[in-house]
This record gives structure tokens, sequence and C-alpha cells, in this order.
């Protein structure tokens, strides 16, 4: 009895493994898209992208280009046909001569790794073809059924942004798109200069309305442009290009840059390698080694490499890139003697950037107003203070004024043991400790930038709460008692108890203040404004606080003669009892009141001219008007801060 023979089916959802997973971004979709131009000899490719928004059921993309288009059997024997060997056909040139950069005809599936739907309109010499392609039905199709393709009817020309009709040109458009994040502008427009060295008299790509640029970045080095490698033969062109011959005879053509800052975005970081102007392998670093030496400088390098050998065969065995076309087959042999160039190269960039940096650096550091700051050293310790200048001025790209203060910083704490043991460690430490030390400067700085502009914030916050209480009338005791003691800064900034500077209310031991007899009042305050124990205070200011309003906020509360006078006791009291001591402090009295009956207004004044002691008289409004202008220019100050230093 004779059996069926044995088939090899394919199933329609092996579409989602040769496109949804092989092109995963945008990115990669447009750039494949854009390839199809140039294969089709296009002069001009238009695309229109939503960017730096989040997508919506109603976005689409559009790529049109006008080269030579296809009929409907070119559609249907090309196109259409998945697998379809491109470059076996003419030698893979196309029409005027360019080198085809379709290789194993999966492509066109890369649409499905950014949209469900694909609809193709196209055109030569006036036969048009439309049709549309579901990602969904193809998935669904019975294990080696035929995926029937729906053409659709459409009476609109094909006509560039400008309204001008094409006789011959492609237009294909993606709709129900699957990715939703917004995509950067400026990250998009330079990941696909680095995926395309097209020449633009060859084809000009246009990104909703913008031309895209050949990549190009600002650097402060670039190699072999600045310095050539010696002992290889290396040939530099007019455009900063180099030239060599790999052992094995084979050519590659390079340059290699560093940023003046770290590239934060890995996408553009590291060295592309390109072929058929089109990028073969995304940005990498050769596989050099990642230990902290190796990391070194990375951060800032960019560079391209033209190798037009990994690209030229037609079968898989000649094949030296992955099926997703923008990452080599890295562990192929064929491969290795790149690799093994690339890392040289590289090797040799980096120490030739760390050797014109520390050149640079040297010569910063020979400024007249930094050799005076170091001129009171012996020559050793100028020898050591130098290097660490040298350092300073290597990491990061600091100013030199920003060195100089650093310097300052540095001397004036050098005779600290602490300092020096620090110092040495900057000088001597290797280049990854130093690569992090602006940084480090840099963060604490925010850091406390942060935290004092959260503290007033947070004092605007108290200011205009003791406004509000005063204003309605609160009473001295306790709600205006109890919010000074806990905010003695409301007062004056001077007294924001912070360490040791400055005690409230810890005199116990050496003044406890009497009780009048006659009134039983006792004064409110005494703040001692004093160094760091065991040191003597040296001064001390006692306070006396008044409502700012009667009950109800009516009118203003008026303080009378006795209050005056018994403040003015309270301070002499103090001052009396202080004045035992071999050191005495300083004495000094503060009293706040919205204002003052007429005969307690002419002791005031009086009392003012008194020698031996220092007394003040403040209004609400005046106390709480300058603390709140104090703080609101501290606020800007910290803003201002914050902003410089990058957040």
């Amino acid at each position: 009895m004779s059996q069926r023979p044995l088939k090899l089916k394919f199933i329609g959802a092996l579409v989602e493994q040769l496109g949804a997973q092989l092109y995963p971004s945008a990115t990669a979709t447009v750039a494949e898209l854009i390839s199809n131009a140039w294969d089709a000899d296009a002069r001009n490719v238009w695309v229109n992208i939503p960017l730096g928004k989040s997508w919506t059921d109603d976005d689409v993309i559009e790529v049109l280009d006008d080269g030579h288009g296809m009929t409907r059997e070119q559609a249907q024997s090309q196109y259409l046909v998945v697998g379809r060997k491109r470059r076996l056909q003419d030698k893979g040139i196309t029409t005027d001569g360019r080198l085809v950069h379709g290789r194993k005809g999966i492509g066109k599936l890369a649409a499905f790794g950014t949209a469900k739907i694909l609809e193709c309109y196209t055109i030569q010499e006036g036969q048009v073809v439309s049709f549309r392609l579901d990602y969904d039905a193809i998935r669904q199709a019975e294990p080696g059924a035929d995926c029937e393709v729906e053409e659709t009817e459409t009476q609109e020309l094909l006509c560039t942004p400008d309204s001008t009709p094409l006789a011959n040109g492609t237009r294909i458009r993606l709709s129900k798109l699957r990715l939703k994040r917004a995509i950067s502008e400026d990250q998009f427009l330079k990941s696909m200069s680095r995926r395309f060295a097209i020449d633009q008299a060859d084809m000009r790509v246009f990104i909703n309305g913008m031309q895209l640029q050949r990549f190009d970045m600002e650097l402060e080095y670039r190699f072999p442009k600045d310095g050539q490698p010696s002992g290889y033969e290396c040939q530099v062109g007019d455009d900063g290009w180099g030239t060599e011959k790999l052992p094995s005879g084979k050519e590659v053509r390079w340059w290699i840059g560093f940023t003046p800052k770290p590239l934060e975005a890995e996408y553009l970081r590291g060295i592309s390698i390109l072929g058929r102007k089109k990028m073969l392998q995304r940005p990498f670093m050769f596989e050099r080694s990642q230990g902290v030496q190796g990391q070194l400088g990375q951060e800032y390098v960019v560079g391209e490499v033209v190798a037009e050998w990994l690209d030229t065969g037609v079968d898989i065995e000649d094949d030296l890139i992955q099926t997703n076309r923008d990452q080599l087959k890295l562990e192929d042999e064929r491969v290795q003697e790149l690799l093994q160039w690339g890392r040289r190269r590289l090797d040799w960039a980096l120490s030739q950037r760390l050797a014109k940096r520390r050149k640079k650096a040297e010569e910063a550091t020979e400024a007249p107003d930094l050799t005076e700051l170091l001129k009171d050293f012996t020559p050793t310790e100028q020898r050591h203070l130098g290097d660490i200048a040298v350092k300073a001025a290597m990491i990061g790209d600091p100013d030199p004024d920003e060195i100089h203060d650093f310097m300052e910083e540095v001397v004036t704490g050098f005779r600290d043991r602490a300092v020096r043991e620090l110092m040495e460690r900057v000088r001597v430490e290797d280049e990854g400790f130093q690569s992090n030390f602006w940084g480090l400067v840099r963060e604490f700085s925010l850091i406390d930038a942060r935290k004092n502009y959260s503290i007033i914030r947070a004092r605007l916050e108290t200011i205009e709460r003791l406004d509000a209480a005063i204003k309605s009338g609160a009473k001295e005791v306790p709600e205006i008692h109890n919010t000074i003691k806990m905010f003695p800064w409301l007062l004056d900034p001077r007294w924001s108890l912070l360490g040791d500077e400055v005690s409230l209310d810890t005199f116990a031991e050496e003044y406890t203040p009497t009780i009048d007899k006659e009134t039983g009042i006792r004064l409110d305050f005494l703040f001692i404004l004093q160094p760091k124990p065991p040191a003597p205070s040296d001064e001390l200011l006692v306070v006396e606080i008044k409502r700012g309003f009667k009950p109800g906020g009516s009118s203003i509360h008026r303080a009378n003669e006795t209050e005056v006078n018994k403040f003015h006791a309270y301070v002499l009291a103090v001052g009396k009892e202080y004045s035992k001591n071999s050191n005495s402090p300083s004495v000094n009295g503060l009293m706040i009141a919205n204002g003052y009956t007429q005969r307690a207004d002419l002791i005031r004044e009086s009392l003012q001219e008194v020698q031996g002691v220092t007394l003040e008289f403040r209004t609400w409004d005046n106390v709480i008007e300058n603390t709140r202008r104090l703080h609101t220019g501290w606020l800007e100050v910290t803003r201002a801060t914050r902003v410089s230093l990058g957040q």
C-alpha cells in the first residue's frame, strides 16, 4: 500500500517569527521600507510617522517613494513571495546600478513588527496595483495554504507631498499600530541617520517634512583626522576617513570620535558597521573587555566602519549578517579578523583621547591664577597639588573657574590630615574612580539643593500660617508662644536651632528667670547663641512677644507702658545674673508687638538709647514681611541651583 509522501508545510503564524519578533521597533520597520525604496531606484522617499506622542488607533505610518513601482505581475512574483532571494536577479544590482539592500525576501514582513495592517499602492507607467495585507488573517492561515491577498480599489492619484502626480512609485501605509508609547523625534531621526550612509545625490529621505541628514555629531576629537595610528599603513582622506587593509587583504574605512560630554543614549554610543550604504551592525564596542579600564571613555565613543566585503554573498553560506539585518554574526570565524582589528583600533583611540585630554588639562592648570594659588607650598607639595588639578581638569568637562574653585577648597584644607589623604587618593586612583569625581561633586550639590528647596517651601507655608494666626487675634499663650518655640527662625533666621550653635531654654542650671510678684508674668523666651561646647555662651537674647490683634482680628493690640517697662526689667535681670560669670556674654532684648500706646511709645524710644544693652522693638508685620522676603529669595536661589545642576 503506497503512502503519501511527507511534506514540509508552513503556517501563517510564521509571519510572527519573521516579522513581529525580528523587527520589534518602528525604527527597524521604517528602515526596511526605506531600503525597499532604495532597491526600487527611488530618488526621494517621504516618511510620515507620528512622533512625540502616544499612538492611537487613528494613527498611521506612510512611506512614499518615487521609485519604479510595480506591475501586478511584479507584485505577485516578487513582492508577495516570502523568502525570494533578491540578489540572484541581475547579480544583485538595480536598474540604475545600485547594490541591492534586500537579501532574504522577508523585509516586507518588518511592517508587522509595528502594525497589523499593510496597504500597498503602487504604480508603474500608469498601471495601478493596490492591495491590503492583514496580520491577523495571515496568522490564521491553514498549513500549506496560500494567503489570499485583498485587492483594493482607489481613484486617488499617487502624489508627492507638494501634490505632484507620480508616474511611477509606491506608497506603503501602516495602520492599527501595535506600539503605543511615544517615540522621541530627536531619537528617531538620529537612529535613522545611523542606519544609512546614502549620498543625498543618490536618494533623499524626508521624515515628517525634514530631510534626513548624514550622521554627524559635535566631537572633541576625531581619529584618524586628529591623529594616526603608528606602525600601520593608514591612508587618511580629505573627508577625515582612514583606509586600512586587514592582514587578509580585506579593506576597511573608518573613523572614531569622542563627544565632549557622555552619551546617555545607548543607541548613539559605539561604532556602527556599514556596507552597501546601510548599517550592518548596530553601534557596539567590538566586544571589548567590560572591566573598569575597558569601560573608561566608552560613554563618549561614536564612529563608523565601512566593510563592504561583509555583505557580498548571495547564499546563506556567504551571509555574515543576522536575519534582522542590523547585527553581524559575531561568532562566525570570518568576522573575527574585523573584531580583532576593531578592538585594537578602539583601544588606540581611547589611549589617544586620554593623552590629548591630559595635555589639555596640563595647559589649563598652568594658568597664572592657579600658579599664584600654590606659590606658598614646597616644590613637592606643588607637584602633588598640580597632579590633583590635572586630574580634576581631565574629569568630565569642568570650566577653568570650576577647577580654580575646587583647588581653592583643596588648598584651604590641605594641611588637614584627612583632606591630604583624600587628595592623595584622587591623585593616584585609577581612571575609573576619577571618571565619577565631578559627578559626585555635582550630585552632592544637587542633594543639598533639593533639601534646601524642600525646607524653604515648608518654611514659607509656616510663615503664612503664623501671619494668619496673628491677624485673627491669636493669643500670646499658647498659640503664638508655641509656634515661636517650635520655629524660632520665624523671628530671625539665625535661630534655626541647627546642631549645637543655638540653644533654646537650656539655661536652667545657670539662670532661671523669676516670676514677677505683682503680675505673675515672666519673660517669654531666652535664646542663647553660643559656639559648640565647651566654649562659653557669647550672646543672649531675651524675647518678649505680644499678640498682634485683639480677639477676632478687629483692631490692633497695643502694648502698654507697664509691659514695655517689665520687658526692660527682664533684660536687665538676665544681664545682671550673667555678669557674675568671668566670661559674661552680651545680653540684648527683642520685643514684638503690632503697636504701642502713646505713653508706651515714648518709653520705648527712650529705652533704645540706654547704654549697656541693646533693645529692639519690631512689629509683627515687619517680622513676617522680612522673613517671608528672605525665604522667597532663598527659594529662587535654590531653584536656580537645581536647574543649573540638571534637575
